[in-house]
């Protein structure tokens, strides 16, 4: 049974078309005009709805000192408003789970895939003895939103008192209200552009997702939740109004930047050192011991590691799917994990993928065969495409 979602009926008015997202959620695919959702999350501000992302919360005085002995990325040291990325390892050192940590004054929230927090919570429990730190599952009262693009800043600051300065840093986080709703903001950019994470009162979702879309205006925005509109007010064009934006949109800004998500590009059978340019974000070197840390100091090391995620950029004018085979001459050497056509490459279809380690330098020419004889594909650094630097910041 699909798990309640407060915004359904909003994106339903809207014309949304809408994807599984494992048993338990659907996320909004897209309004019907893709391309639209697209250019607001580079050229104004977009907002999407993430019902994929849930929230645990720990309480307690040896939270962090937890955390630490778990996860692959050093927490004892966050202080409050300050984040960072880590996985959750198995024994055998292979990735369980990706998780954004926000340490608050009160209390430290573990920003996770929602079809885990069961299971999050689950392994929590097991490795709790004599800590005090108590575990809460959020999911079924906090919401999330996703606000992007190189005017989000400016949304957020019309609506709220948030100081933006205080949100530089990646997964710094700060609590505010938007719209008359207490919320607290954390900064992640996954696209390329800047993206604020909003984490909702469930039942305040729906006011506030009307209150970003209407750009702070009292009155209700001329055209449908969802679709570009007019700017109304004083100084026309000017006023930053979000638009709703689906998976798809987001989707193939977050391959243009090479971002690879859990699930998908990150599965549980990869190792971190594998995640090439995402081992450096989610992994410390140099903290002590946690679950799986003797295979991760290991590969270090010895620097040893069979395959890496790469990027690829290939010929034709279609991305192969996901699971499409990659061959070196007749061999089989990995494997397509995400693809799409990039609009800031002119449409040249991209991909991610793992190779093998002696064919990941870029600019090696390999084949990816998703049609007869194959499609020339050659290895490329990620991410794909950057923003340029003041466009970003």
């Amino acid at each position: 049974m699909l798990r309640e979602n407060p915004l359904r009926r909003v994106h339903e008015r809207a014309e949304a078309s809408f994807l599984p997202y494992g048993p338990l959620v659907e996320i909004v695919e897209s309004y019907g005009r893709p391309e639209v959702e697209y250019a607001a999350i580079r050229k104004s501000v977009a907002l999407m709805d993430a019902p994929h992302r849930a929230v645990v919360e720990l309480r307690g005085k040896d939270r962090l000192r937890f955390l630490q002995n778990l996860l692959t990325n050093d927490t004892s040291s966050l202080a409050p408003g300050r984040g960072c990325y880590a996985y959750l390892l198995d024994v055998k050192g292979r990735v369980t789970m990706d998780l954004n940590i926000l340490h608050r004054s009160e209390s430290t929230l573990l920003e996770v895939d929602a079809r885990l927090t069961e299971s999050l919570c689950h392994t929590l429990d097991n490795y709790l003895f004599a800590d005090d730190v108590k575990i809460f599952d959020s999911s079924q009262t906090m919401g999330r939103l996703t606000l992007l693009g190189p005017r989000a800043a400016a949304l957020l600051a019309m609506l709220g008192t948030l100081k933006i300065a205080e949100l530089s840093d990646a997964l710094a986080s700060a609590q505010t209200r938007l719209g008359g709703v207490d919320v607290v903001v954390f900064r992640n950019d996954l696209c390329g552009e800047m993206q604020y994470e909003l984490i909702i009162p469930r039942e305040r979702l729906v006011p506030l997702w009307e209150e970003l879309l209407r750009g702070g205006l009292s009155a209700p925005p001329p055209a449908p939740a969802g679709t570009w509109r007019e700017q109304d007010g004083p100084s026309p064009g000017k006023r930053p109004m979000a638009v709703g934006i689906g998976w798809s949109a987001f989707n193939i800004a977050r391959i243009e930047t090479g971002t690879p998500i859990l699930g998908i590009d990150i599965t549980q059978q990869n190792l971190p050192m594998e995640i090439s340019h995402w081992y450096s974000r989610a992994v410390s070197t140099s903290k002590g011991c946690y679950l799986g840390q003797e295979v991760v100091a290991r590969m270090h090391s010895r620097q040893s590691v069979a395959r890496l995620l790469v990027g690829l950029r290939l010929k034709g004018s279609m991305p192969p799917p996901a699971g499409t085979d990659i061959l070196h001459g007749a061999e089989v050497v990995g494997a397509v994990t995400s693809s799409c056509l990039s609009p800031m490459l002119g449409n040249t279809p991209i991909a991610m993928g793992y190779v093998q380690r002696e064919y990941a330098q870029p600019g090696t020419d390999l084949l990816v065969y998703n049609e007869p004889g194959g499609i020339a594909a050659r290895v490329t650094a990620l991410p794909h495409w950057a923003a340029p630097p003041q466009a970003a910041s």
